[in-house]
């Protein structure tokens, strides 16, 4: 009985959530090619959700991460300054994405990065955008495309 129980709390755990059906099966011309991933955290001083799906077109990939609740403390940080470094080799900067508050970390040499959209700083939650093998212009076209209003207004 004990091992139905923790299989079914288990599954529970890393099962399909809500936040997967705010993340869309296609961005453009990228396509996913795995299912998307979700985990629901609960402990007695902490609780929140995160969904992840993946996204390929040749060699570019792409990911989306929403993190609400706990999960997206640590992200949460970089958003009380304005900042902005630039060197020859990484460009870090605090800025808007549509709108909402965004910050942008990009490897130059290798062509990759990470955005993370603010979406909402009570409950709180935000948005992940990774990528490699691309160009800052092609990144802020892929990224236009995703309808992050509607992933806000749906938390």
């Amino acid at each position: 009985m004990k091992k139905i129980l923790l299989f079914i709390s288990f599954s529970l755990l890393f099962a399909e959530g809500n936040l997967c059906s705010l993340l869309p099966d296609n961005i453009g011309n990228y396509s996913s090619y795995e299912k998307c991933k979700s985990v629901n955290i609960q402990t007695d001083t902490v609780k929140g959700e995160q969904a992840y799906k993946e996204y390929k077109k040749n060699n570019k990939n792409i990911s989306l991460q929403i993190l609400k609740g706990g999960p997206s403390y640590q992200f949460i940080s970089v958003f009380s300054m304005p900042l902005t470094v630039n060197t020859d080799e990484t460009f870090i900067s605090t800025t808007t994405c549509k709108k909402l508050k965004c910050a942008v970390t990009y490897a130059k040499k290798e062509h990759n990065g990470i955005i993370v959209v603010m979406l909402d700083k009570k409950i709180p939650a935000v948005l992940v955008f990774t990528f490699e093998n691309m160009k800052p212009d092609e990144v802020v076209k892929i990224l236009n495309k995703v309808d992050i209003q509607k992933i806000k207004n749906n938390l």
